[in-house]
Order: structure tokens, then sequence, then C-alpha cells
């Protein structure tokens, strides 16, 4: 297969251009920041996982406004730039205010591993030395644990499609396998070693040459990322399966290094994926958490449907649409619902049970039927081809999902606060 040469570096352009659109747009958006360092963006083949900072000030109601508007500027994007259509694969994700990314109750590992590119440098500056002024914690471990059961194993042909790759997807076989399932665990791996959460995935795969063994294939991978992955025959079998062997060895050989470092499950170097999900589960947690990420993963996610739902000739979506409806209940709805029975009634109830008793109560009856509406809709099943109707009637029918987390991560903040702290 012919191997495309590498593209220039156009990210600094997208996210200056991305962030003057949506601030013209959304005046509240004070700044934004994308995961990991900017030198893991490799040039044709990374998205841009970009995080939104957004006034104290903002309300429910101009969340919405503002899903509209960055889906509008993603959709402008896509089709002025036909070349960025990998690089706006989605809306941004995570979406937050200052206060909220520096709550100690709705703090988020992840933000970790942000690097801020534009905004505010007063509200920057505040959210980086929250950030670093907070110790190591068992939030910290317990996030970078369940990173590792997630990629831990054999690679899973298939998981990771190419869409929007133009003439760069003969490369994506490599890059999916080094960059989106290899380069996260071995950061989490070092995160844990270090109890430091390491930003970005080259650096962590620099760091882990002096931390684990077979550093010989961590070479191996960074020398492959460095030359834009144009090494030919290593992207087909059989020397790509012998690939994902040394990957995964490598991984069972620094999970059994982390026997002295991780507090959380036991370490035994036999633990399969399997394995690994069932102890990260074990472990306790604040179920809240699943509230508050709901709210913050809810935010913009009926632009980014809406955005799915357009019909651009270089822009594939079907595969995206199904993946973003697949998860969209039981990450926004049914999880969070569950989540909120635990923490506030102290049972494990089913989410409807736990929708029914907030039915006129903190949750109004035709906002909770709307919620039981998306389900439903979301639910049925969906033919080939109709993909883009069905996220245009998802978008339709899912405000009352946002207002809903936006309730029980709120009922949840004042039910914290009201809890006396003990007396030291």
């Amino acid at each position: 297969m012919d191997l495309a040469p590498r593209p220039e570096n156009d990210f600094r352009r997208f996210i200056e251009t991305y962030f003057a659109r949506c601030r013209t747009a959304c005046p509240m958006i004070r700044a934004i920041a994308g995961k990991w360092e900017f030198e893991d963006l490799i040039p044709g083949l990374s998205d841009f996982d970009s995080r939104l900072i957004v006034d104290d000030a903002a309300a429910e109601a101009d969340w919405a406004r503002m899903s509209l508007a960055v889906g509008e500027v993603h959709t402008a994007l896509a089709r002025e730039e036909p070349q960025w259509a990998r690089i706006l694969e989605h809306l941004p994700g995570v979406n937050l205010t200052p206060a909220e990314a520096m709550a100690p109750a709705m703090y988020y590992p992840e933000s970790r591993q942000w690097t801020f590119y534009l905004g505010d440098p007063r509200i920057i500056a505040a959210i980086q030395s929250s950030l670093e002024s907070s110790p190591w914690s068992s939030r910290d471990e317990l996030f970078h644990l369940k990173k590792i059961a997630v990629y831990f194993g054999p690679y899973q042909r298939g998981i990771d499609p190419p869409i929007n790759l133009g003439p760069w997807q003969g490369k994506y076989p490599l890059h999916s396998r080094l960059m989106h399932y290899f380069a996260p665990p071995v950061q989490a791996a070092v995160s844990l070693a270090t109890r430091s959460t390491v930003r970005g995935k080259l650096e962590s795969l620099r760091m882990a040459r002096g931390i684990f063994p077979q550093p010989h294939v961590i070479d191996r991978v960074l020398d492959a990322i460095a030359c834009h992955y144009e090494l030919p025959d290593l992207d087909r079998d059989p020397r790509l399966e012998q690939l994902e062997r040394e990957l995964e060895s490598y991984l069972q050989s620094a999970w059994a290094g982390l026997a002295g470092s991780v507090t959380l499950v036991a370490v035994d170097p036999s633990d399969s994926r399997d394995d690994l999900r069932r102890k990260t589960a074990a472990v306790p947690s604040d179920p809240a958490d699943a509230v508050h990420s709901g709210l913050r993963f809810s935010r913009l996610l009926k632009g980014r449907l809406l955005f799915y739902a357009q019909s651009i000739g270089w822009f594939d979506s079907e595969w995206l649409i199904r993946n973003e409806l697949g998860r969209v209940v039981a990450n926004l709805c049914t999880g969070p619902l569950a989540a909120y029975g635990r923490a506030r009634f102290g049972a494990a109830l089913k989410p409807e049970a736990v929708l029914h008793r907030l039915r006129g109560n903190l949750l109004a009856e035709d906002l909770c039927e709307g919620v039981t509406a998306f389900i439903e809709l979301v639910g049925t099943p969906l033919p080939a081809g109709q993909e883009r109707p069905r996220a245009t009637q998802a978008a339709a029918a899912f405000d009352p999902v946002p207002a809903m987390l936006a309730a029980l991560s709120a009922d949840l903040l004042k039910q914290n606060a009201a809890i006396p702290t003990p007396a030291s």
C-alpha cells in the first residue's frame, strides 16, 4: 500500500480558528484546552479532543444555545476546510465552568492531562494552580487503573475503524494500535508508577523506557511515530500481528511492575483484561462522579448530533452516530440516575425507580417523560442508512437529558455542602 507523506501540521491554525469562531458565536466561552500535549497531535491522523471553559454565569439556557452555536461553527468549518475532516471528528466533549474545574467535589482526574491553548490567562492560571496544588489521590489512582483496564490485553481488530482520514488511511493501522490503544495504558502505568499524572502520550512513552522492562518496544513505537508510520509491510500481517503480540506483552510486564505502586487493587502478573475490569469495578468510588461527568459531557451533545446529521460529502458520520447513540443512554441517562440513587438514597435502585421517585419533586413530570421518551427513541433498532435521520430525531428529543443532569448534579452538590466537616 502506498503511504501518503506526512502533511503540514495545521493544528495550531485549527485551534486558533476554532476558538475565535466559537468565541464570536458564544462570548461566554473563556478558554479552550485539548487532551494531551501538542506534540501528541499527529498531522493527518489525530482528531482534536477539545474542552471548553465557559463563564461561571452560564445558565442552562446559555448551554443550550451554545450547543447549537458551536455545532454551527463546527459544521461551517467542516464545509470550508475539507482537510480538517479528521480534526473535526466531534464537538468539544467536556465543557465546564472555572468554578466546576476547581471545585473539589467535582474534581475530574482527566483535567490534569489537558493543555490550555487560548483564553483568559487569569482563568487558565487559576485552574492550573488549583490542579497543581491538589495532591495525588485515590481518585487519580482509580482513573488510571480504569484506563489500563480498558486497553489491556490483545488489540481488538475492528474496534477503531478508519474514518475521515483521506490519503492517510493507509497509516491508520499503526496509528490506532500505537497512539490510541498502546500509548494510553502506558501513560496510565507511568502515572501510577510515579504517582503523578503525565499529560502527554509521547512524554509518557519516553518516561516508560526507564521504568518498565522491554525498553526496545518503546523505541520501536517512538521510531514509528517519528517517521509518521512510513514503514512498509509493518501495517499488514504477519508483521502487524507480531507487533500486536509485542505490545500486549509489554503491557503485561508493565502491569506486573506496578505491584509496589498500586494500592487500590492487588496486582497479579497473570491478570487478564477481564480480571482488571472486575477488580477496578469493585473499588468503592463516589457515585456523584458519574452524575457530574454526565453533566459535563451532555452540554454540547445536541450540537454534536446535529453536526453528524449534516450531509457533507467528505465527512463520514454513520459510524460516529451509531457509536454516540450506542453509549448515550448508559452514560447520560441510566448510569447517572442509578448513581444518583446510590448517592442520595443509599440504595441500588433501578434507573426508572430513581426517576419515579424524583417525578414531581426534584424533576418536573414533563421532564421525566422527556427523558423516558429519549431513552425509548435511542433504544429503537436503527436500520442501516437511517443514521442521519435518527441523529436529527435524537437531537430534537435530547433537551430533557442535560436539564435532568443539571438538577441531579446541583442537588448532590447541595447535599455535599450540607455535610459537616469533621473537626481535625
